[in-house]
C-alpha cells in the first residue's frame, strides 16, 4: 500500500511592518516557511513646536483617534517627549483594530479609561460609533497623507478635527535576488494599499513587468480590507486569489493563512 504524499508547507511572504511583522514571523515559522520583506518603513517626523498637546489632554471635550498600530506606539514616543509616562486623556479614546487598541494599553496606566473600538476594524464601522456624538473635537493621530475618510466625515458633521502626523511611510526597495524569491511563494500577506504599492514596485522595478501577471496567477493573497482587494484586482490578481481577513491582529491573519492551507 502506497503511502499518502505528504502535504506541502506553504511559503508566506510576510510584508508586515515593524513591529507586528517581526511577531507574525515568530508566529509563522513553526508551520509554515515565512519570508519577512516589510514593504514600507515607518520614518518619524517633526512636529512644529507649537502643538498644545497637554490641552488638548485636559480638555472632556476632545476625542483621540488611533487608525493603527504604528500610531500608537509614535504617540507613546511622543507623550516621552512631553515628559508624560502614561495616557491619560480627560476626553475619549477610539482605536480602529484591537492590536492598536492593546498597545494603547501598554502607555494607560488608569484601568478605568475605556478605549472604544468598532465592530469591523476600518474607517466606515469607526464612523458609525454611537459616542462619537459625545465630542465636539477630535484629534485624529496619523501617518502623514493616507485616506481622509475620517477627517471629511466629522469635518462634514460640525466637528473640530485636528491631524496629528507623527510619521510618513517610505517604500523600502529589494535586491532583485531578494525580489525574485518572493515568486516562490505560495501566499503574499498586504495589510494595506500601501504595502501592496511596495510589493508591486519591487517587482516591476527587478523583474519584467509583463510576466507579473503570469508569474503570480497561482499565488495567493491575503489582505484587511475590501480596498486592498480592489487594489489587487486593479493589477491583474485575480479575486478567487484573494483573501479577506476582517481583523487585523496577527492571530486572525494566522488563522485566514490556515484555511488557504487546508
Amino acid at each position: 500500500m502506497s503511502q499518502a504524499k505528504p502535504k506541502k508547507t506553504l511559503t508566506i511572504l510576510n510584508t508586515r511592518p515593524s513591529p507586528m511583522g517581526e511577531e507574525l514571523q515568530q508566529l509563522l515559522t513553526p508551520k509554515f516557511i515565512s519570508h519577512h520583506f516589510p514593504t514600507v518603513t515607518n520614518q518619524t517626523i517633526s512636529l512644529p513646536s507649537d502643538i498644545p498637546l497637554k490641552k488638548w489632554l485636559q480638555d472632556s471635550s476632545f476625542a483621540w483617534i488611533f487608525v493603527s498600530r504604528p500610531t500608537a506606539v509614535c504617540f507613546q514616543q511622543l507623550l516621552q517627549q512631553y515628559g508624560l509616562e502614561s495616557f491619560s486623556p480627560e476626553g475619549g479614546i477610539f482605536a480602529i483594530g484591537e492590536s492598536t487598541k492593546s498597545e494603547l494599553h501598554s502607555f494607560i496606566q488608569d484601568d478605568n479609561i475605556k478605549v472604544i473600538t468598532p465592530t469591523i476594524s476600518n474607517s466606515e464601522s469607526f464612523l458609525t460609533l454611537n459616542e462619537l456624538a459625545e465630542y465636539q473635537s477630535f484629534v485624529q493621530v496619523k501617518g502623514k497623507g493616507g485616506r481622509e475618510v475620517i477627517a471629511d466625515a466629522l469635518i462634514n458633521n460640525g466637528k473640530d478635527y485636528f491631524p496629528l502626523e507623527l510619521y510618513q511611510r517610505e517604500m523600502v526597495q529589494y535586491s532583485s535576488k531578494q525580489v525574485g524569491s518572493w515568486l516562490e511563494c505560495d501566499c503574499i500577506l498586504a495589510t494595506s494599499v500601501d504595502i501592496a504599492k511596495g510589493i508591486f514596485a519591487n517587482l516591476s522595478q527587478q523583474i519584467n513587468s509583463n510576466n507579473i501577471p503570469y508569474l503570480l496567477d497561482k499565488i495567493k493573497w491575503v489582505v484587511l480590507s475590501e480596498r486592498i482587494k480592489q487594489f489587487l484586482i486593479d493589477n491583474k490578481i485575480k479575486e478567487e486569489h484573494i483573501f479577506i481577513c476582517e481583523e487585523s491582529d496577527n492571530s486572525s491573519i494566522i488563522n485566514t493563512i490556515n484555511l488557504i492551507s487546508k
